[in-house]
């Protein structure tokens, strides 16, 4: 199979492998790896999921959550999450995919697989393949290209599975409409908010702050730590082995004549007037009107900048229409067309896109140039010497871990190469503070690996690392003195909340027994306001994006009903009152209604595919090793 893709080396793939490690299938995210442990973590109709696999799996959904939830990510919530029957289900989910495409006799030849491998440009360097950079990469998710092909196959035998399970699924322009109407209603409502900052007599006597550590203790558990020690190839450190022939840098110059051009440039204001893509045609009429005057005026000599920030309506109206040096591709094509066959100091007619009616001066333009070999010179040569630099030290670093492998001893065998032995110190997930920028990264690696266990080669920040867990220091939870101060902070939030909570709980009851919204908000302190119109997926004026207190505003039928309960939002406890429920205009419809099918029918798709899946699993014969939960 390799040699298939060696023998058509012109095109490959990075993309690939990160979208088949990360998202390899689009409703479950796990790539299938191969693992030195050969411990099952269960079977699924007698095939094994490996310990290696769930590890993998486990920690790639770990990273997922510490991306989406930072350092608030504890082991609370992971317990909560369920981080590990998460991972566990979508390696499951993978197997019965898998196993039901080889039922239906679905298959993958290698012909398809190098195919799919050869249209991602991931492994390429300047347009070409590079072999060092496939098999650095593949070694840096610790995966063989025999490896990474068979997951590849896996990919696409469960992506034409997917086509013919989910292929029935439709959306009718009905549905479609349903969802615009409902995405697509905007409320007004009238609000009070509770905030638990307005309570600052609170203060906790030692028995409470007591009684709340034992109750909240989980939550002020260590982090697991390791110790590790690692050895560093920096390709820095190899320029000074690295020369770079003539004949070198006329290659890189004719073979990457892109990489030295420079496409044309227009330097341009313009004045735009607005027009809904749903408007008729006197709508149409008037705004280009209105253009073609202002253009008039430009041209007889008013100040072009000051006509911008009188008339224009884009976002660039107070910088007097300002759009800088832009290329022909980053504007819309019709006034980029126009743009570009202007020339400097000229005005345009009004032109029209998708925004409105455009009107444009031209101020400055740069041709497209392309640098000379002498001129380009030294940049190759930085260029080639860098790469030349990474490849020896990544030959280096291989030799080191290859000793290593054999002999299991990191220490040793550097000393055997005469190289230095790095202590990373106790970290956490965070990783070592001393390593900058490469922390997270090495923290990963190194939180894969056992008790002296050394890593494969790990490409940081385009430098490599061998690493060697020396210790692992599970989570613990510290005496009460040691986090005292943080508990009586926590508590006190936590009483100022409820208290919070009560109030605005007594002015629901004070609603619900006759009172006006006013009378009751006076009574309590609370300022009325009200928010205007906002849709469902927009902010609320002077609240922002609150989820709840959006679905509260919904809930409400008609005018003048109030919210029965205290609704907890972002800023403390609201109460609310609908002033007004608008819905959309019928005529925006149309103009969205593809693109809404499309969301709605990948919708589908999944809901199909899963159901379909959940469906087979019942059916399964699914044994689960309930260590590997614990």
């Amino acid at each position: 199979m390799l040699n298939v893709m060696r023998k058509h080396a012109g095109s490959w793939m990075i993309k690939v492998i990160l979208f088949a490690i990360v998202i390899v299938f689009v409703f479950w995210g796990v790539g299938s790896f191969r693992s030195r442990q050969a411990t099952k973590v269960a079977t699924v109709n007698g095939e094994v999921i490996a310990a290696g696999e769930f590890r993998r799996a486990y920690n790639n959904l770990l990273d997922q959550y510490r991306q989406r939830f930072g350092e608030n990510l504890n082991d609370g919530m992971l317990e909560m999450l369920k981080v590990k029957d998460q991972a566990l289900n979508q390696l499951i989910d993978r197997a019965i995919v898998l196993q039901e495409a080889r039922k239906l006799d679905l298959r993958v030849t290698d012909t398809e697989v190098a195919e799919s491998i050869m249209s991602a440009p991931v492994f390429q360097t300047n347009g070409t393949f590079d072999n060092r950079r496939y098999r650095r990469l593949l070694a840096q998710v610790h995966l063989t290209p025999e490896e990474f092909e068979g997951d590849q196959k896996n990919t696409l035998l469960a992506q034409k599975l997917t086509r013919v399970v989910a292929g029935a699924a439709k959306v009718s322009d009905g549905e479609a409409r349903l969802w615009y109407d409902w995405q697509n209603a905007s409320v007004s409502i009238d609000t009070v908010v509770f905030e638990p900052d307005r309570y600052k007599d609170i203060d906790p006597s030692a028995q409470e702050i007591a009684a709340y550590y034992d109750e909240q203790k989980e939550n002020y558990k260590t982090d697991p730590m390791v110790k590790a020690r690692y050895v560093l190839f920096d390709p820095d450190a190899f320029k000074g082995e690295v020369t770079v022939a003539e004949d070198e840098i006329v290659d890189y110059y004719e073979s990457n004549t892109d990489e030295f051009k420079t496409e044309k440039t227009v330097e341009a204001r313009h004045i735009l007037i607005k027009l809904d893509p749903g408007a008729d045609e006197e709508a149409d009429n008037a705004a280009r009107a209105k253009a073609e005057e202002i253009a008039k005026m430009a041209r007889e000599g008013q100040d072009f900048a000051e006509l911008a920030k009188t008339y224009s309506e884009g976002p660039t109206k107070d910088k007097g229409g300002y759009l800088g040096k832009f290329q022909k591709s980053q504007m819309v094509k019709p006034f980029a067309d126009k743009a570009f066959s202007m020339a400097p100091g000229e005005i345009s007619a009004p032109v029209k896109t998708q925004f409105g009616w455009h009107v444009i001066k031209v101020e400055s333009v740069e041709e497209a140039t392309t640098r000379t070999l002498e001129e380009s010179k030294d940049r190759i040569v930085a260029t080639l010497k860098q790469r030349k630099a990474r490849n020896l030290a990544y030959d280096r670093a291989e030799q080191f871990y290859e000793t290593c492998y054999e002999k299991e001893s990191l220490v040793d065998n550097a000393e055997t190469f005469n190289l230095s032995v790095m202590e990373a110190g106790s970290f956490t997930r965070k990783g070592p503070e001393a390593l900058g920028n490469a922390k997270g990264q090495f923290a990963k690696a190194a939180f894969t690996l056992d008790k002296d266990e050394i890593s494969d080669i790990q490409d940081i920040g385009g430098r490599y690392y061998v690493i060697q867990t020396t210790e692992t220091i599970k989570a613990a939870v510290p005496e009460l003195d040691a986090v005292k101060t943080r508990v009586r902070k926590d508590l006190i939030r936590k009483m100022q909340a409820d208290k919070a909570r009560e109030e605005a709980e007594a002015m629901a009851a004070d609603l619900a027994a006759g009172k006006t919204f006013e009378e009751s908000a006076g009574v309590h302190g609370v300022t009325i306001k009200n928010t205007g119109l906002f849709k469902r997926n927009t902010p609320i004026p002077d609240i922002g994006s609150d989820p709840q207190v959006t679905q509260a505003a919904f809930q409400l039928a008609s005018s003048g009903d109030t919210s029965k309960n205290a609704v907890k939002g972002a800023a403390g406890y609201y109460l609310l009152r609908l002033v007004e429920k608008k819905s959309p205009a019928a005529d925006g419809f149309e103009s969205e209604k593809e693109s809404i099918k499309a969301m709605l029918l990948q919708q589908k798709q999944r809901t199909v595919m899963q159901d379909w899946i959940d469906a087979r699993k019942a059916e399964s014969e699914i044994k689960i090793e309930k260590s590997y939960l614990e």
